[in-house]
């Protein structure tokens, strides 16, 4: 049977993409660009369970997500030139970008995904996103 993601650390399985970006304990870490026009990037996804039972980071392509996009669709790198502006050197910055560029895309969709919060304990982040 075709599934979304397993993860890694515990053996979860997400059946399809909208379970995954529903489920309160997956939340955005961190956005690996791709810095060639034919290699894939990547979201990175923590899983974050109470008692420690998981806590591991997982990678997407970014190309699980295309069909979300709902603007230009830009193929060209524009990684280190001119109208570059550094965000993607940072796996970190999950902030948007205004170059037209497919790692801006890529940071267009992800403004939707649930982002992790810093500095934060596992059973804090649980409850942020639960509303608790």
């Amino acid at each position: 049977m075709n599934h979304f993601k397993t993860c890694s650390k515990c053996s979860h399985t997400w059946t399809v993409r909208d379970d995954f970006l529903e489920d309160p304990s997956i939340c955005l870490v961190g956005f690996q660009a791709s810095f060639i026009e034919s290699e894939p990037g990547y979201y990175l996804f923590n899983h974050i369970l109470d008692g420690d039972q998981c806590n591991t980071t997982l990678m997407v392509k970014v190309e699980d997500f295309l069909s979300l996009h709902e603007g230009n669709m830009f193929t060209d790198i524009e990684f280190e030139t001119p109208l570059c502006e550094g965000h993607c050197t940072h796996v970190g910055d999950l902030s948007r970008c205004s170059v037209e560029c497919k790692n801006a895309v890529a940071r267009e969709i992800m403004q939707a995904f649930s982002p992790c919060v810093r500095d934060m304990g596992v059973a804090s982040q649980l409850n942020k996103s639960n509303n608790v």
